[in-house]
């Protein structure tokens, strides 16, 4: 999917977001982008998800029933169990029924851990409260990933979590590149890209793309751009 000649301001801001920003998303890969804060990530993943309107052009647009998309801060009742969270996550996706739950479901995902898969069985009947945040945040974008989407958007899923559980939720959502899906994935911490097989970065900065490589040449490519990362990025 590519989006192309984005200008977008909000209607009591006059201050310009986007000018002119153009963007492709590789396919069957995971999409990392970059850029600080109040750079407007969230805002371009509100827009290709298809939650904002905009006079950008796209090419090749993945429909909005065909993207799964994960926002920050989503309120959650403390007293559900795990397996109430993906009764609600999965039944309301249409491709599952409650008959079909059961830890047996992320097997594959985990492919075969026994570790992983025991404390699957843990969270099960675990209350959401009484979770740890890397367990909760790892659980549901496990019960994300199940879902069989075109584009899966992530912003900032490791944000809070222990260096432990991040790469359990990175490996999550590399796992998905396996299956031949786009991923685009939002991120402050650099060292969450160890965990990903293969990815491609943009860089948003100043309302647009303003760098677009793969894994191998990305950073060298920033540097000779003077492109500025934020602060508290770390490799």
């Amino acid at each position: 999917m590519e989006i192309q000649h984005l200008t977008f301001h909000f209607p009591k801001n006059n201050r310009l977001l986007f000018h002119d920003l153009s963007m492709n998303i590789q396919e069957n890969t995971v999409n990392i982008l970059l850029g600080m804060n109040g750079e407007g990530k969230t805002t371009l993943f509100d827009i290709i998800s298809g939650l904002l309107d905009t006079n950008a052009t796209f090419t090749h647009r993945i429909e909005p029933r065909n993207i799964l998309y994960q926002i920050q801060g989503v309120p959650i009742l403390n007293t559900i169990t795990g397996k109430n969270l993906a009764e609600l996550i999965l039944c309301s996706s249409g491709q599952y029924s409650s008959r079909d739950l059961s830890p047996k479901l992320f097997e594959d995902e985990l492919k075969h851990n026994e570790d992983s898969l025991e404390k699957i069985k843990r969270i099960w009947i675990t209350q959401y409260g009484k979770m740890s945040p890397g367990e909760r945040r790892w659980f549901t974008v496990l019960l994300y990933c199940l879902i069989q989407k075109s584009l899966y958007i992530f912003d900032e899923p490791t944000a809070g979590t222990d260096p432990f559980s991040k790469g359990q939720i990175v490996r999550a959502i590399d796992h998905l590149q396996e299956k031949d899906r786009t991923v685009l994935y939002a991120t402050h911490q650099l060292d969450d890209l160890a965990y990903f097989q293969h990815y491609f970065v943009h860089i948003l900065a100043g309302g647009k793309i303003v760098l677009s490589e793969d894994q191998n040449h990305w950073m060298e490519a920033a540097r000779e751009l003077n492109i500025p990362f934020p602060s508290n990025f770390s490799r």
